[in-house]
């Protein structure tokens, strides 16, 4: 080859390349009559032949770009030509260059959204190179107009998406739950959505804010202690636009001294569904795994035995007590006290008379309790071998008493020994006797000439079954 040929085909490279170099960036800044100039006469771009046709092609093509912009959905772009493989053949030419497109995407990040290659036929014409056909193949990438397709990121945006949607229906669930808003609560329902619940069934947000509406009734949670929901353990299984979850929940309320109390618990297994873009609660059904409904009488627990058994032990321990400082109230003569050991109703009987009442309790004894003459001479009662029986506010007691005096020799001597029968109530002052029958044992005397006058006949009461 020449020299003069070399040149020639150095320089005919050169320009091709330029028309390229031209192409890209008329593109770019959308002068579409320039782009249009760079095709021959009978130049072909699609369907558009001639530089008049093409011209109006990507006239079109700016208005459709200029809407997109408008839209937020289309940038500024930039193509870069690169690899270009130009085969010369005398006054044509064939080329092959790959294109890329780069833009910035939402976060103005560059990005190249697309590449490809053109193929291109080219013709010298009035001596200056031109495209004779235009071909673009897209190797990979999208237009900007176009919709993306779902990426791997994408799903995985979305897969997480709809993971804390639903986790964020059980944070309102509780929510609306445990401040009774019960139209909050329904709403996390489809329309067709079924509660299956321990207060019932329902289906559809109105008839479940209905159902609660009744069942959980402000006077219904009259004197509940405030409660919380807690959830967790949320295991969710999506499935495009449906999904299960299964969560543990737990109903964290406060006992009867004032500390934190978990009062029950169980599983929540729902199934969801997108409805107009937002997910809901097609079917929720709940489980119980331990305790009881706040609404429900709770049942008995070991805790409960212990309670009572101390109460048990503390209610014996009073009525003992109560035995002795009676008794004592004798030796020390302090009759008011005995006669406030009883009820208003209540009945002292012996062999020395009946009275009714405090006052007249008082006032019978008072006629044999005289004052001491002095320290000396002074009785002293002891109470033995306490029996009771409890039945809530009511007991039955026995016990054995003495009465022991200074004999001659400044010993003790016991003068009498006998046993008392009692019924007790619980009043806000503490246990009283309701009846006190006082029977003497040693010496020995008939019991029916003790008791005058008892109001209360054993036969009313029953006997106390134990034996003494």
């Amino acid at each position: 080859m020449s020299d003069q040929a070399r040149l020639q085909e150095l320089e005919d490279r050169e320009a091709i390349r330029q028309l390229f170099v031209d192409y890209a960036s008329y593109l770019d800044g959308a002068d579409y009559e320039a782009y249009a100039k760079l095709f021959s006469r009978e130049g072909k771009f699609g369907d558009a032949v001639g530089p008049e046709a093409i011209a109006e092609h990507m006239r079109q093509y700016g208005e459709r770009v200029d809407a997109a912009r408008s839209r937020g959905i289309f940038n500024d772009a930039i193509h870069l030509i690169t690899n270009q493989d130009i085969q010369l053949s005398g006054d044509t030419a064939t080329t092959e260059v790959i294109w890329s497109y780069l833009s910035i995407d939402a976060d103005k990040v560059p990005s190249v959204y697309q590449m490809g290659r053109y193929n291109d036929d080219l013709v010298r014409e009035d001596g200056v190179w031109k495209i004779a056909h235009h071909r673009i193949s897209r190797i990979m990438g999208r237009a900007q107009m176009e919709p993306p397709e779902p990426t791997r990121l994408d799903a995985v945006k979305r897969e997480m998406d709809d993971r804390e949607a639903i986790r964020q229906i059980f944070a309102d669930y509780a929510k609306y739950l445990d401040r009774g808003d019960h139209a909050g609560y329904a709403s996390l329902f489809a329309k067709e959505g079924v509660l299956a619940a321990q207060l019932g069934d329902a289906i559809g947000p109105k008839a479940i804010e209905e159902l609660l509406d009744k069942a959980r009734a402000p006077e219904l949670r009259d004197g509940q202690a405030p409660a919380i929901h807690v959830l967790n353990n949320h295991d969710i299984q999506l499935d495009g636009d449906t999904a299960k979850a299964e969560v543990v929940w737990y109903y964290l309320t406060s006992d009867q001294d004032g500390m934190p109390s978990i009062l029950q618990g169980g599983r929540y297994f729902d199934d969801l569904v997108r409805e107009d873009g937002a997910w809901k609660i097609a079917r929720h059904d709940i489980t119980r795994m331990f305790g009881h409904s706040p609404l429900e009488e709770p049942k008995r627990t070991r805790l409960d035995e212990i309670e009572q058994r101390l109460k048990d032990m503390e209610d014996r321990e009073a009525i003992t007590r109560h035995c002795i400082e009676t008794s004592n109230c004798l030796d020390t003569r302090d009759l008011v006290g005995y006669g406030n050991a009883f009820t208003e109703d209540g009945e002292w009987a012996g062999i020395v008379g009946r009275a009714v009442g405090p006052a007249a309790i008082t006032e019978l004894l008072s006629q044999y309790c005289k004052p001491w003459e002095s320290e000396g001479h002074r009785t002293h009662h002891t109470t033995l071998d306490v029996l009771i029986d409890l039945n809530g506010d009511t007991a039955r007691a026995t016990c054995k008493w003495q009465h022991i005096m200074r004999g001659e020799n400044d010993e003790p001597v016991v003068m009498h020994h006998g046993h008392y029968d009692d019924r007790l109530r619980r009043t806000p002052e503490g246990w009283r006797f309701i009846r006190r029958a006082a029977y003497g044992d040693i010496p020995y005397t008939e019991p029916k000439f003790q008791l005058i006058g008892v109001a209360k006949a054993d036969a009313e009461t029953g006997p106390l079954t134990r034996k003494l």
